[in-house]
């Protein structure tokens, strides 16, 4: 049993991960399937049986349970597999999705937020799993949508998929660091609506763009 995760392997699982553009687009160009298939493929190919299921069209999440064979609570880790915009490609120094490594590093979109964490985080449970056994069992989750809505961990509480975790590890870069909260967000939608007027009489319309600078202001004001 080797006593150290198999690095070759890691880092070769690292760079096919970022080489599958998973971005997630309105007009269904891309999203993340390509990088689930790879995390479902990788995790069946050590006998694992991963549940995958579609939280949108070809938007599917993909988790794993290994059972360490003793009584004990559940620990989830957790990644998301889509990544933002790799914006204009010419401002690279290496192709965004080449998966590049030059001295060391590892280039390419996605390479540290977050198809690092997902990658050391499947070779990690697998590295307890060879090891074991150990106490309790270990859900391993990539999920959809964490630049965006967060529909793939909201869906995973929804669905109960969750239930009867006791403690999670979100695998993102914190350089080195480990933070024991998170802050949250709130994301909120606000429509306004105005009345076309004649420029000439622009008394009789309503310009509904002050009005949501001042909810701004005011939400400002109420968060510090």
């Amino acid at each position: 049993m080797p006593d150290t995760i198999e690095r070759d392997a890691l880092i070769g699982f690292l760079r096919d991960l970022v080489q599958a553009p998973s971005q997630y687009l309105l007009d269904g160009s891309r999203s993340e399937k390509p990088a689930a298939d790879l995390v479902a493929a990788k995790m069946r190919s050590w006998g694992w049986e991963p549940e995958v299921w579609e939280v949108e069209s070809e938007r599917p999440n993909v988790v794993a349970t290994i059972e360490g064979g003793e009584p004990g609570p559940t620990l989830l880790f957790e990644g998301h597999t889509d990544v933002v915009s790799e914006g204009d490609p010419l401002k690279w120094r290496y192709p965004p999705f080449s998966g590049h490594i030059q001295d060391g590093r590892l280039y390419g979109r996605g390479s540290a937020d977050m198809k690092s964490g997902v990658a050391a985080m499947l070779f990690a449970a697998r590295r307890l799993e060879e090891t074991g056994p150990f106490p309790g069992k270990i859900v391993v989750a990539a999920l959809v949508d964490e630049e965006g809505l967060m529909i793939g961990v909201k869906n995973l509480v929804a669905s109960g998929r969750a239930k009867g975790v006791d403690a999670a590890i979100i695998c993102e870069p914190e350089a080195g660091e480990v933070c024991i909260a998170q802050k949250g967000a709130l994301r909120v939608k606000i429509t306004s609506w105005g009345r076309m007027a004649h420029g000439a009489m622009p008394q009789h319309g309503f310009n509904p763009i002050p009005p949501l600078i001042q909810f701004l202001g005011r939400t400002a004001e109420s968060s510090t």
